[in-house]
């Protein structure tokens, strides 16, 4: 074997390989913001998944989720490591090389493979050694060094077996096309094995991913062993493109001839109809749908048999129905996304683009006809796939489906399904009507598949935690983001510009000059780059005329965002006391931490990362992230002031003006106007990418938005973040010390100190007494709840056992009684209890009724 040939083709193909910024861009993506991104959510996941064993089991599955992702995506490069030459016209120059067939062919394996992997192996280092130091004890609890040295061996074996398979691929395939379309028989099998690990993974079958691991080593080696020994270069300088079709007659169209139906009037269906019978005449196309709308779905099933061998109870496998069908849906469409890819870009590379720009029709008729026909396929087969799903997991198994599907839940199912194909191919036409190439187009869709792909596993966390109020949630948005996508390719769509448009690479010097020119002076966006004067940066000068001139530009991002701040209120005022993970906030009303510069310095950071990330994942988001900050921040506060229920006009633990006064005037006064200015710099981050001003494209509009943003982030919010951190550091805490007084704090100190705080209220109180104290706000409710729990024995003996071993979800379960001034269903378990036949559900109602009837005429309020 020439290894010095093998080596230089691996340089060859990796200097181009980055030297490319599509390729590039979602690499460090995924290396480094992905990883950071998900072990910023760990936190949110403990809350969300109330059993902390299976939060523990996700951190592994997490870690090789971010390891699979770069992995997969290289086979974008593998897909073009042969077909790519050809239609590059560089084929027969790199065919001609004094190489071996062998040597030729290894080269091209390792080139492909070793860009993708050195990221997925960046990224998982990266996720483990942070998620180590942010939360310590959730990882040292899951993950062990044998465990995560077989993560990073399942995850090169994922990554060789997708490579080798590419490679095989691209050296037997004559297009692109071709190529991407025929990948499907390699990533369906692989999101299997994913999903096979992680259940093996969360039912802590350790023993069987190593097997796993062994097999896919095995059947990569197989695969580059097939790949060699087939690989020719006289059959691929031979080999002419062929277009496989059955020949099938579609909608009357017989031979070569497509006769147009007399009720096809308008000139948008004659487009989807001509796109839809080309699509399904391909059997590289036909093929893989049909084994997702009907294999995928049976080996669902068939696997959940094969799980439930290994489970303790079937009923675990009840949250994860929904999201089955959710992926079983989701398949087909990022499969079809290739389809909707071609869409302008491929009339140009098969010498058809002319013929089609040139008919009778506007640029919006153009433009739905193809959004139109790339659209029915992926979402008629997603939603056949996901009711072949649901039809045969309810025939199979009607008690784990009768667990959690409901009829509103389908509803929402095929709601989102629907969505997410309207969102990836309204992306994906955008993206083929602005590129000049299949390759170009194809190395782009990473920047829809990958925000996608995590919303799929944010929604897997949502399920498995049965929060489908979120659900709905994320819905609203993905259709907001869905609406926002379509009216930016109406807009953005011209035929004239896709047929002057040539291929031209990045040229990053005129990129940061460009930036450097919008960063240093200011003009209103779509003033060319050429017209500006020239000026240096100069600090005074933004102070005195560009801030002021900017604020104006950020009226209408501005007003969103104080209407989403006064929703964001209201909506924690009335509906956030629900969430019973919120009323933690209640518990520390009237305690804060010692004035310090650790705690400052927390704070600084902590606030100084949300405002950069949430804007520049606005990129991504169309603004929504940096739009939901300070809307969450104002929920919170009005959570807490409603909840208090003390009265506005006097001061003391219980008021909310004395909690305003404390704990959000001080810095708040400075913290939430900046991060209003924040959230309106991200919606203008997020609106740049939809509908850039005359005179702009819609990269020039973003540069604009992002220098602008910076410029405003470095002179104005981080220097007010720096002096509101200072406040809440160092103010903030004497002024509640201040507020709330003496007594509340003597009995905060003496929990400190070690003292029996629950004793010495039942001790010393009646209950009307305590109930009283609690409203004038000397004692806290949770402390009148534990006193009311530790009361039980006297109501009911038999109860105390029952309840001392589920303290914690008794407290709770009292406390929400407490809050909703109800008794809980006391009579409707009391018989229960005598007969001691009381279910598993009923001792946390009854810890709290029982509670409440020490003192059963008053009923209690916050």
């Amino acid at each position: 074997m020439d290894r010095h040939a093998i080596h230089l083709i691996t340089r060859r193909e990796i200097r181009e390989t980055l030297s490319d910024w599509r390729i590039v861009t979602p690499i460090v993506v995924l290396a480094f913001l992905l990883p950071l991104l998900l072990v910023a959510a760990s936190n949110l996941v403990v809350t969300f998944v109330a059993d902390q064993r299976l939060a523990e089991r996700l951190v592994p599955f997490a870690a090789l989720l971010v390891g699979f992702v770069p992995a997969s995506f290289s086979l974008i490069t593998a897909l073009e490591s042969f077909v790519g030459e050809r239609e590059r016209n560089t084929l027969e120059s790199l065919l001609a090389m004094p190489l071996g067939d062998r040597a030729l062919y290894l080269g091209k394996f390792v080139s492909a493979l070793a860009t993708p992997l050195a990221s997925s192996m960046a990224a998982m280092t990266i996720f483990t050694v942070l998620l180590a130091l942010a939360e310590p004890t959730l990882y040292f609890a899951a993950m062990t060094l044998p465990r995560l040295a077989l993560l990073y061996l399942l995850v090169i074996s994922m990554a060789l077996v997708m490579v080798a398979g590419a490679v095989v691929i691209s050296s037997h395939i004559t297009s692109i096309r071709a190529a991407n379309l025929m990948s499907a028989f390699i990533l369906l099998p692989m999101a299997a094995a994913v999903q096979t690990a992680a259940f093996f993974i969360i039912n802590d079958q350790w023993t069987l991913l190593w097997l796993m691991t062994a097999g896919l080593a095995v059947l990569a080696c197989g695969l580059v062993r097939i790949g060699v020994v087939s690989f020719s270069r006289e059959e691929i300088l031979s080999r002419e493109q062929l277009q496989g079709q059955f020949g099938l007659r579609l909608f009357g169209a017989k031979g070569g001839s497509r006769s147009l139906p007399s009720f096809v009037g308008s000139p948008a269906l004659v487009i989807m109809r001509r796109e839809l019978v080309e699509m399904l005449s391909d059997w590289r196309m036909l093929v893989p749908l049909v084994m997702l709308i009907f294999g995928l779905p049976t080996v669902m099933v068939v696997g959940t048999g094969v799980a439930l061998n290994y489970l303790e109870s079937e009923l675990i496998l009840g949250p994860l129905v929904p999201f089955a069908a959710l992926l079983v849906g989701f398949v087909p469409a990022s499969f079809a996304l290739v389809a909707a890819l071609e869409s302008f870009v491929g009339e140009r590379e098969r010498n058809s683009l002319e013929s089609l720009l040139s008919m009778p029709i506007t640029d919006q008729g153009l433009y739905t006809g193809k959004l139109i026909a790339a659209l029915v396929v992926p979402l008629v087969a997603s939603w056949l796939a996901m009711t072949t799903f649901l039809v045969l997991f309810r025939l199979s198994y009607p008690a784990i489906y009768a667990l959690d599907m409901t009829p509103s839940l389908i509803t929402i199912l095929a709601l989102m399904v629907a969505l997410l194909n309207l969102v990836m191919v309204s992306a994906a036409v955008v993206i083929s009507s602005h590129t000049g190439s299949i390759r170009a187009a194809t190395l782009l869709a990473s920047f829809v598949l990958v925000p996608v792909s995590v919303l799929i596993q944010i929604q897997a966390l949502l399920f498995i935690a049965q929060r489908y109020d979120l659900v709905q949630v994320m819905t609203a948005a993905v259709a907001v983001v869905a609406v926002a996508l379509i009216r930016t390719g109406m807009l953005t769509f011209s035929r004239e510009e896709i047929l002057s448009r040539e291929h031209e690479p990045l040229n990053v010097q005129h990129v940061v000059a460009m930036f450097r020119r919008f960063f240093s002076e200011y003009q209103p966006a779509g003033v060319a780059a050429n017209a500006y004067v020239g000026l240096p940066f100069a600090p005074l000068r933004f102070y005195r005329y560009e801030l002021p001139t900017l604020l104006r530009d950020l009226r209408l991002p501005l007003l969103l965002v104080m209407l989403g701040v006064l929703v964001g209120t209201v909506f924690g005022a009335l509906v956030g006391a629900r969430f019973t993970q919120l009323q933690v906030l209640l518990a520390n009303v009237g305690s804060a931490p010692p004035p310090s510069f650790g705690f400052a310095a927390e704070v600084f950071v902590n606030n100084l990362r949300v405002s950069l990330l949430s804007n520049i994942v606005s990129i991504f988001t169309f603004g929504v992230f940096a739009f939901l900050v300070p809307s969450v921040a104002f929920a919170q506060v009005g959570f807490v002031s409603s909840a208090l229920g003390g009265s506005w006009f006097t001061l003391g633990p219980a008021s909310p003006t004395q909690f305003l006064l404390a704990y959000v005037l001080p810095h708040g006064i400075i913290e939430l106007p900046v991060f209003m200015l924040s959230a309106a710099w991200g919606l203008r981050i997020g609106a740049s990418l939809l509908a850039p001003p005359p005179g702009f494209t819609v990269g020039e509009n973003l540069l604009w938005a992002l220098a602008n943003w910076l410029k405003t982030w470095l002179l104005l919010i981080a220097p007010l973040v720096l002096l509101a951190a200072l406040i809440e550091g160092f103010v903030t805490p004497l002024v509640v010390t201040w507020l709330y007084g003496e007594l509340y704090g003597a009995a905060r100190c003496a929990r400190t100190a070690g003292a029996n705080l629950v004793d010495m209220l039942i001790t010393s109180f009646s209950a009307k007494e305590l109930v009283d104290r609690m409203r004038r706000g000397v004692l806290s409710p949770v402390d009148v709840v534990e006193a009311f729990i530790a009361r039980i024995e006297a109501v009911n003996p038999a109860l105390n056992a029952v309840v001392a071993q589920r303290f914690d979800l008794a407290r709770r379960e009292a406390a929400a009684l407490i809050k909703h001034a109800e008794r809980g269903p006391l009579l409707a378990c009391r018989g229960r209890s005598k007969t001691r036949s009381m279910s598993p559900r009923c001792p946390l109602p009854v810890a709290g009724s029982a509670a409440l009837a020490t003192w059963p005429r008053v009923m209690l309020r916050w």
